[in-house]
C-alpha cells in the first residue's frame, strides 16, 4: 500500500529532525524515515550555536533545549609552550543565544523527536531502510525495506536526504561529494560521564607531537587527541595507549567512558544540494572539520532555508522555482564555512618546531592588539550568512557588516504591553515587515502584509515612549515595541525610517523606504507567492 506525503525526510538526526520541525510547525505533512530501529544512543556532536538555538527557540524547543545544555561556553587555546594564544568568550550574541551551548545528542535528538511528533504533521518511522526512489510530475516514489524483509512505498511531494555522510540519498540522485581542501586529519574521541571538571571552558592544547581536546558537556566531558600520521586507529583505542595519553590530565581507570571512537574529518561538499524534487541537508550535503564547531549547525542552517520554502511552495502557492534558492543561497556559505573549519584545523595541526614557534609568536602579538582580540574572543573569524540570490533584493547595500540585507536580523529584547520579550516572540515562524522607527504604517505596507501572511512590528528605540499595542493578539495589525538592549543599535541609526521585509528565516530580503519598499518588495511576493 503506497501512502501520500508533502515531504519525506530520509534520516532522524539532528537536521532531519530539525527539518520535521519546521514542516510540521507550518501545517506540512512529513514522513521521516530511518534506518536504524530508534534514535542514535551515541553522542557524535557537541555544541549547537547562537543561531541554530535561536531557531530551536523559534520552534518552541527552547525551554527544554536550556534545560538540557550547558552554556555558554568559553575557549582557551594553549600553546606547546604552555602560553594561551587566544581565548574565545562564553556570551550572548546579537541573536540573545549563547555563542555556544554543550548538549548530549541522544537527549537533544529526543527533544527535537518529541517536538516534531507534537506538531500532529510528522510521522517517523524507525527500521525503515530507503532503497531506492523515483521521480516524476506528482512527485517521489520512495522504496523502503524494513527488518523483516518487507517492502513499503510511500510518495512525497519532495523528498529530503537527511541520512549523514553515507547518504543514500545522494548516491540515488548521482551527485558527488568534491573535496573544498586537502584535509584528512584523525582524532580519537572519548566521552566520559560525570568528570571531575564541570566548568563550561573549553581547552584545546596544541603539542608538537599530538593536540589534546577537552570539552564540555550537560552530563560530562569531551576528551580528543590527534593521531600522528603513522598511528592506527586500534593503536590508540587500546586501553594502554589511552591510559598513557591521559596520564597528564585524569585517571584512565576511573573514568566512565560512554564511547570511544576514531575519527577522520574531511573537507567535503555535494556538488549540487538537490535535483528535480529531492534535496540534501546536513552530512549528506557536506562534511567539515570539528574545528569551529560548524557541522550540525551547517545543517540547521539547511533545514531554516529549505524548511519554509517547501512550505511556502506546498501551502503558499508558492512556485516550485523558489526551491532552486536553496542551492543558491547555501552551498556558497557552506562552502566559505567548510574552509574556515579547515584553516583553524590545520592551523592546531602545525607540529613542526620552527613553524609552530612562528605560529605562536603571531598569535601571541595579536593578543596585545585590542581589536584583534576581540575579533576572536567573539569569534569573528566563523563566517555568518551574507546571502544573494533573487529573493535578496538590494539597494545601495554594499555588503559591509553594518549593513543588514541578505543577513540575519538580530534579535534584540524589546518591551511590549506583555512586558518583556525577544523580538522572534512577537515575530514566530512567518514573514514579518519590520519598521525601524517608523511614526506610522503606510497602507502599502499593510497590503503587503496581508499579501504574505506577514506580521507588521515597527522597532522604536530604547529613549522613545510610543503607544505600545498588545503583541499577542493574532489580528492586532502593526505592533509597535521599544528596544530594551543594544542589539539594533547599528540598524535603529542605518535604517532610521526604513522598512525590512524578514523572512521566516529571519534574513532580510530588501529594506527601504515605504516607496522603496514597495518597489523592491514585489519581486520577492512574486517568488515566494501570496497566502
Amino acid at each position: 500500500m503506497t501512502q501520500t506525503y508533502d515531504v519525506v525526510v530520509v534520516g532522524t538526526g539532528p537536521s532531519g529532525l530539525t527539518l520535521a520541525n519546521i514542516l510540521g510547525r507550518l501545517a506540512v505533512r512529513v514522513l521521516v524515515l530511518e534506518k536504524d530501529p530508534a534514535l542514535s544512543p551515541l553522542p557524535k556532536a557537541l555544541n549547537i550555536d547562537d543561531e541554530f538555538f535561536r531557531l530551536l527557540s523559534t520552534l518552541g524547543l527552547g525551554k527544554a533545549v536550556a534545560e538540557h545544555a550547558k552554556y555558554p561556553i568559553s575557549y582557551d587555546y594553549v600553546s606547546p609552550l604552555g602560553l594561551t594564544l587566544a581565548h574565545v568568550d562564553g556570551r550572548l550574541t546579537e541573536h540573545n543565544f549563547p555563542n555556544r551551548a554543550a548538549i548530549f545528542q541522544p537527549r537533544f535528538e529526543e527533544i527535537l523527536y518529541e517536538g516534531a511528533l507534537a506538531t500532529g504533521y510528522v510521522d517517523v518511522r524507525f527500521g525503515t531502510e530507503v532503497t531506492g526512489f523515483t521521480q516524476d510530475g506528482d512527485g517521489v516514489h520512495v522504496t523502503s525495506t524494513h527488518a523483516d524483509g518487507s517492502v513499503t512505498h510511500d510518495t512525497g511531494r519532495f523528498l529530503v536526504g537527511a541520512d549523514g555522510a553515507h547518504s543514500v540519498c545522494r548516491k540515488q540522485l548521482g551527485i558527488p561529494l568534491d573535496e573544498v581542501d586537502g584535509f584528512n586529519i584523525r582524532h580519537v574521541v572519548i566521552d566520559v560521564l560525570d568528570d571531575i571538571d564541570d566548568s563550561p571552558l573549553a581547552l584545546t592544547r596544541m603539542g608538537w607531537r599530538r593536540n589534546f581536546f577537552s570539552m564540555p558537556a550537560p552530563n560530562g566531558r569531551r576528551f580528543e587527541f590527534s593521531l600522528r600520521p603513522e598511528e592506527t586507529a586500534d593503536q590508540l583505542l587500546d586501553d594502554t595507549t589511552l591510559r598513557k595519553l591521559f596520564k597528564p590530565y585524569r585517571d584512565y581507570d576511573s573514568l566512565k567512558i560512554i564511547r570511544k571512537v576514531v575519527h577522520t574529518f574531511r573537507s567535503l561538499l555535494a556538488a549540487r544540494l538537490g535535483k528535480g524534487r529531492a534535496f540534501l541537508i546536513g552530512d549528506a550535503a557536506h562534511l567539515m572539520p570539528v574545528f569551529g564547531s560548524q557541522g550540525m549547525n551547517s545543517g540547521a542552517r539547511d533545514a531554516g532555508n529549505l524548511g519554509w520554502k517547501l512550505a511556502r511552495v506546498i501551502r503558499g502557492g508558492a512556485p516550485p522555482a523558489l526551491l532552486d534558492t536553496y542551492h543558491d543561497e547555501r552551498w556558497e556559505a557552506v562552502r566559505r564555512t567548510i574552509r574556515m573549519a579547515t584553516v583553524n584545523g590545520k592551523l592546531q595541526a602545525v607540529h613542526s618546531p620552527v613553524v609552530s614557534l612562528l605560529r605562536d609568536l603571531f598569535f601571541g602579538l595579536l593578543r596585545l592588539v585590542p581589536p584583534a582580540r576581540r575579533y576572536i574572543a567573539n569569534m569573528k573569524y566563523v563566517p555568518k550568512p551574507f546571502l544573494r540570490s533573487r529573493l535578496i533584493e538590494q539597494g545601495a547595500e554594499t555588503g559591509a557588516d553594518h549593513e543588514v540585507v541578505g543577513r540575519l536580523l538580530p534579535n534584540p529584547t524589546i518591551r511590549t504591553q506583555d512586558g518583556e520579550r525577544k523580538l522572534d516572540d512577537v515575530i514566530g515562524l512567518r514573514f514579518a515587515i519590520v519598521g525601524v522607527d517608523t511614526s506610522q504604517v503606510p497602507p502599502d505596507i499593510l497590503s503587503f502584509a496581508r499579501t504574505l501572511d506577514a506580521r507588521v512590528v515597527s522597532v522604536s528605540p530604547r529613549e522613545a515612549t510610543p503607544s505600545v499595542k498588545n503583541a499577542s493578539e493574532p489580528d492586532a495589525g502593526a505592533v509597535t515595541v521599544n528596544v530594551v538592549d543594544d542589539r539594533l543599535d547599528a540598524i535603529l541609526a542605518g535604517y532610521h525610517g526604513q522598512w525590512l521585509l524578514v523572512r521566516p528565516d529571519r534574513i532580510v530580503s530588501t529594506a527601504g523606504t515605504a516607496e522603496q519598499f514597495t518597489s523592491r518588495a514585489g519581486t520577492i511576493v512574486a517568488a515566494v507567492g501570496t497566502t
